[in-house]
């Protein structure tokens, strides 16, 4: 789902919700204050009757006429200018008196203590208050009935109104939210668009935003990542035509000297040669082999290894993972072995084509061992730990200790049929010493191999400072 819709949809929700609740609440406390402030009014209303009725009745009683008769006198004398509806009845059931158009509850009633009740009746509603007093030894149970439907319908008016101000500001509310969501995606979807194009190759693209908020700020990084980018891509490139460079002089440079050695050594091999001159051919190729000696020398002190000189940069180890995953892909699938990654976040710094070299060197050596599938992991614990396991033929206890000595091989017949020589682990744990970090090794036979490189904790301390070797490879 685009930023766009979610923030629609957000705006949208929060403004349908909000103008519900609040009608909901207005029309609501307004209802009851209305019905609140009508209980109110009817209870005065109700007790002022009770106090003149027990006068007139004591009146009317003085008369000397009936029964029914002397309740009537009182209660129209009670009622005064009271819309009330009453309804007298006798303790033994009696309706002495009855305006009411329906049937009243009056349970619990009780001498002292006025109750009340919301009745609906034939779409109308009413308040109805019943108690008791006692008069001439006899119980009556007095009940009156307040009308309050103009409560009800003033009530569904103002409902009905809330609901046009709710249309009008959905309405309104509906168009400022489509304005502020483009408003504010709008310069999202430029840097989504200049991302693309710089995923194409395009680094030449910027964004223009003259917002000075957060998108701003947003917007100006993105062009200095993007100048950054477009400088580093300038730097690589000039770095790739280099290192181009160098490739074309050591291939001249090898040229030469391979030409004589095989020359001279074809014609020593078919036995062409005066023995006179056979000392000189020797000569000639040893001399060449010593030219090639210097030169793979140089090679080794362009590394900077042994100097210590290494350019330290901080790496982000799924990308590692991911570079080291394609690279190995096709060995794998030669030998038939599955291998499974698993790297969690995190950072390095080191010397990355040396430490790659490092970690490629271990899994090359568990697909080596014989087994069906390689597990290779990273883990931040205390520092971070690249750990290589294999399930193969797995190395013997007396023979684990010496496996890191150059030139040692545990199996020295498949080692030199797969061209080793012995200096794959002892290379690594060099690389991994020059880090700053160490190798372990477990081992079981027929059960499998587990390395684990182990690097010191990263920080951000002293991010120049590079490790000094103590010994050469």
């Amino acid at each position: 789902m685009k930023i766009f819709t979610k923030l629609y949809i957000g705006i949208m929700a929060v403004l349908i919700a909000s103008l519900l609740i609040s009608g909901f609440f207005v029309v609501r406390v307004s209802y009851r204050k209305a019905v609140s402030h009508e209980v109110d009014h009817g209870m005065t209303g109700y007790n002022m009757f009770l106090s003149a009725f027990r006068t007139n009745f004591i009146i009317a009683s003085r008369s000397g006429v009936p029964g029914k008769e002397m309740v009537e006198r009182a209660v129209r004398a009670a009622k005064g200018g009271n819309t009330f509806d009453v309804c007298v009845i006798r303790e033994d059931g009696e309706v002495m008196y009855n305006s009411l158009s329906f049937e009243a509850k009056t349970e619990e009633a009780s001498e002292g203590a006025v109750r009340y009740y919301t009745q609906h009746e034939d779409d109308r509603t009413y308040i109805v208050y019943y108690s008791q007093l006692e008069q001439r030894g006899k119980t009556y149970t007095c009940i009156a009935a307040n009308d309050i439907s103009y409560v009800i319908t003033e009530n569904n008016a103002l409902r009905r109104n809330y609901f046009l101000i709710y249309l009008v500001l959905l309405i309104v509310g509906t168009g400022f939210a489509l304005w502020f969501s483009t408003r504010i995606t709008k310069p999202l979807a430029s840097l989504s668009e200049a991302s693309r194009a710089m995923s194409e190759g395009d680094y030449s693209r910027r964004i223009e935003c003259t917002a000075n908020d957060e998108l701003g700020v947003l917007s100006e990084s993105y062009n200095q990542m993007a100048e950054t980018i477009e400088e580093k891509v300038d730097q690589l490139e000039l770095s790739v035509k280099q290192k181009e460079d160098f490739i074309a002089a050591f291939s001249h440079e090898m040229k030469t000297p391979m030409t004589s050695i095989i020359g001279y050594a074809d014609l020593i091999h078919q036995g062409k040669l005066p023995e006179s001159e056979v000392r000189d051919a020797a000569e000639i190729i040893m001399n060449e082999g010593m030219r090639l000696e210097s030169l793979a020398f140089k090679l080794l002190q362009l590394s900077s290894l042994e100097q210590g000189d290494l350019v330290m940069e901080e790496i982000d180890t799924e990308e590692m993972a991911k570079d080291i995953e394609i690279t190995m892909d096709a060995k794998a699938r030669e030998k038939q072995v599955e291998i499974t990654y698993g790297f969690e976040p995190g950072y390095l710094r080191v010397e990355y084509d040396l430490f790659k070299t490092a970690v490629m060197n271990l899994i090359d050596n568990a697909l080596k061992s014989g087994t069906d599938r390689v597990e290779v992991t990273g883990e931040t614990e205390d520092g971070y730990v690249i750990t290589v396991t294999d399930h193969g033929r797995g190395i013997a206890p007396e023979e684990l200790e010496r496996v890191k000595e150059a030139f040692y091989m545990v199996d020295k017949s498949r080692s030199r049929k797969e061209h080793g020589a012995g200096l794959g682990l002892s290379l690594c744990d060099r690389i991994v010493q020059v880090h700053g970090g160490r190798l372990e090794m477990e081992s079981a036979q027929d059960v499998g191999t587990t390395v684990r490189i182990i690097l010191q904790e990263f920080t951000t301390d002293d991010p120049g400072e590079k490790p000094d070797p103590e010994s050469d490879l």
